[in-house]
């Protein structure tokens, strides 16, 4: 009788779990799978390295958290797509993984769609929309988008937030919170200074209302350019989960044969993205931190000009004007190779070896004398130099209380727009084109102060600006040298890694002569 009543009441919590976790959208069962996939993760990493192995266990590791995160959908999509843009410092294995999560995500069922509408203004969807596609036109990790007609004739728009997303968001960044802090004590390594400004930029993500003021801020920004088009708000039909704005007929970012279909250029396409987010980083100060190719689209304008729309104004941050001229210094102090100023920065920051932030920054190699070539590397010596490895990690970041948080995303964007141009076979000079940005962006507001310097001041100031350009001009060579040897080869049938690719390849040889690994970071071009 006694384990008959204990199993009845152990049963009965077990129901009750069950209840309570299938009405609320599954927190327990979600949060459960994560612990437990970080948990096999850092037992992986930590307890049975095996540099021998080492493929299989990227490939384990990587189709671990892949299913994890196509179980758990939401904010978890966005995570993996975070990753699937890593491929420049990510094994091979977890790169070709992850890059199913690119196509997007799993959508909603149209009932879904019509309760929350219905829900958020008060009245069914047909009072407010006289036409409705119930197939959603794309689908991403917290929201779905439908084609609309107004009753005025109107073709709009809809994203609509799946409903599952804000019962889930504070469980999930909760997750994420102790994951990332369990971490940061199993590996001894800084992590956690990032979680605040992480977790206060997603929630405002899921406000569709702040997305609505982005986009026009935005749009404000690019109004006197006519190659780059924000969509038009609807406030009307605007809410916390649901956003109307302008449609837009183009071909998606990365379609480069639909750009060329159009009559379009692919590297003037690619140039003016670059340039684009060059602008915010470095002039602007309000960033666009998603830029994937799914939130840009191409259209051909009536001149024949081409014009990128850009789209999805959820996850945006605010430069200080102290930061945004500070990166700009560094820039130029990178090109210049200043090496005082880049140090002076570095320690404002609270960083302690800035020739490996500056090629974080660049995403190629950086040191201010002649890089050294570096032999191949085996497993053994992989594996001795690895211990070496963690604590050069650890001691890059002095103290972290000082690094400007902005750092993180508009780390994500360059390394976006990076992929970006990788993937369109690297037409465009990236590096030259931000450097240029950053010279504009210091020149701000600095015109009196120039007319008020000395001749001797002056002179220097010049001089300054003609070794600037110089510089330039030798990357533009290295640029266009790496092209023409590409197509070289390409007339006999080789392939050869554009212009990110060698960037990315010397990036891995200087990541393994300071810290003793090797990031192969595209095995079919590195084997030819």
């Amino acid at each position: 009788m006694f384990f008959l009543r204990r199993f009845a009441v152990a049963s009965g919590v077990v129901g009750a779990g069950w209840v309570y976790d299938h009405f609320t959208d599954e927190r327990v069962t979600r949060n459960l799978r994560s612990i437990v996939c970080a948990a096999q993760t850092l037992i992986d990493y930590k307890f049975f390295y095996d540099p021998e192995k080492l493929d299989e266990q990227h490939l384990r590791v990587a189709k671990r958290i892949l299913n994890v995160c196509l179980q758990n959908d939401g904010l978890y999509i966005k995570f993996g797509q975070g990753i699937a843009a890593m491929n420049h410092v990510l094994p091979p294995q977890w790169n070709r993984t992850f890059a199913v999560l690119q196509d997007g995500a799993p959508s909603v069922p149209f009932e879904e769609v019509e309760r929350i509408v219905r829900d958020d203004f008060g009245v069914p969807l047909p009072q407010l929309f006289a036409e409705f596609d119930r197939q959603p036109v794309a689908s991403a990790s917290i929201a779905q988008v439908h084609k609309a007609r107004l009753h005025d004739g109107t073709t709009v728009a809809v994203k609509v937030q799946k409903p599952a997303i804000r019962k889930q968001l504070d469980a999930d960044l909760f997750v994420y919170r102790a994951l990332v802090y369990l971490h940061e004590k199993a590996f001894n390594l800084p992590f956690y200074w990032t979680v605040d400004y992480i977790e206060e930029n997603l929630r405002k993500e899921v406000d569709f209302e702040n997305e609505a003021r982005n986009s026009e801020r935005a749009a404000a920004a690019f109004s006197g350019d006519a190659g780059v088009h924000v969509p038009r708000v609807h406030w009307p039909l605007t809410s916390k989960r649901v956003m109307t704005a302008e449609w837009i007929d183009g071909v998606k970012f990365n379609d480069h044969d639909g750009i060329r279909r159009l009559g379009l250029s692919v590297p003037s396409v690619v140039g003016s993205m670059v340039q684009l987010f060059a602008k915010q980083i470095f002039v602007a100060g309000f960033v666009h931190c998603d830029p994937h190719p799914g939130n840009m689209m191409v259209r051909r304008q009536p001149n024949g000009q081409h014009q990128i729309v850009l789209l999805d104004h959820g996850l945006y941050i605010q430069e200080s004007e102290t930061f945004r001229q500070q990166y700009c210094e560094l820039w130029k102090a990178m090109v210049l190779t200043d090496v005082p100023r880049l140090q002076a920065i570095c320690r404002a920051w609270g960083i302690k070896d800035p020739t490996t932030f500056a090629s974080m920054q660049l995403m190629k190699p950086y040191t201010p004398s002649r890089a050294v070539h570096i032999e191949t590397t085996t497993k053994q010596d992989i594996a001795r130099m690895q211990a070496e490895a963690k604590e050069k990690v650890r001691t890059l970041l002095e103290d972290s209380s000082l690094i400007p948080r902005e750092l993180i995303f508009v780390g994500r964007n360059m390394n976006l727009v990076r992929a970006n141009n990788k993937e369109a076979g690297s037409p465009v000079n990236r590096v030259n084109i931000m450097c240029r940005w950053a010279a504009r962006g210091l020149a701000l507001g600095r015109e009196d102060q120039q007319r008020k310097m000395g001749i001797l001041r002056q002179l220097q100031v010049n001089f300054d600006g003609l070794s600037f350009r110089t510089r330039l001009f030798a990357i533009s060579m290295f640029y266009y040298a790496t092209q023409w040897w590409r197509a070289v080869n390409g007339w006999f049938g080789r392939r050869v890694g554009g212009f990110e690719e060698t960037l990315e390849k010397g990036m891995s040889r200087s990541i393994e002569e300071q810290y003793g690994f090797r990031l192969e970071v595209d095995q079919q071009m590195v084997s030819n």
